[in-house]
């Protein structure tokens, strides 16, 4: 075998093991509290030895910081691929308020994780407020928004938006519920009520059917 070739399955094979405990950590911080998760839950959940763990991540929030990189990235990429020529941003915002919270009634795991490493794992927290951010400043200056302040503004998208999301995998919400927290957040922001509504039950489509993880 070629030492090229010998390279490539080399790579391959040490991305299929970070792949997978990246998976087996995902599963993990979704049953469990995030501050509760140890090395040793996710090894036990992968069933690796200690050592390969630490081939990949030195510590906890190396492999937090990971299951939150890949969970905003793709769902961000497939958001994104919807609203892009999307020129309102009004709508861009309610399409990505809606996405995350029906992604969270259709996979429950998924949702859970979202709501337990939400705040505390910077890539996830950063990559969603980017997009916000986005949304918030166009929103502003084409004047479809009336904000005081944007972080206020950002903090109460992202705040009520976390809620929402655990009151949904808590059970307590109507299908439509997506529909309603975007629609208030629409209005708080200084949409009419009308136009929020509009906006807020707007024909979704869905994402790509392959999971979110």
């Amino acid at each position: 075998m070629k030492p090229s070739r010998r390279a490539s399955i080399g790579l391959e094979k040490r991305e299929r093991t970070r792949s997978s405990l990246i998976e087996s950590a995902y599963r993990v911080f979704a049953r469990k509290e995030t501050d509760a998760v140890t090395i040793d839950d996710i090894i036990a959940e992968a069933g690796v030895a200690r050592g390969t763990f630490y081939n990949y991540f030195q510590t906890r929030e190396d492999v937090l910081k990971a299951v939150a990189a890949s969970l905003s990235d793709e769902m961000n990429q497939k958001i994104w691929a919807q609203s892009v020529d999307i020129a309102d941003p009004a709508e861009r915002m309610a399409i990505a308020l809606r996405q995350f919270l029906h992604q969270a009634m259709r996979d429950a795991t998924w949702g859970w994780v979202i709501v337990r490493i939400g705040l505390v794992a910077a890539p996830l927290s950063e990559t969603i407020e980017r997009g916000v951010m986005t949304d918030l400043e166009a929103g502003i200056r084409l004047k479809r928004f009336q904000v005081d302040s944007v972080q206020a503004a950002i903090d109460l998208i992202l705040g009520t938006g976390l809620m929402a999301m655990r009151s949904i995998l808590e059970g307590h919400t109507e299908p439509n519920y997506p529909e309603q927290i975007t629609k208030m957040i629409l209005k708080t922001l200084g949409v009419t009520n009308a136009e929020a509504h509009a906006i807020a039950f707007k024909v979704l489509e869905p994402l790509s059917e392959e999971r979110i993880s």
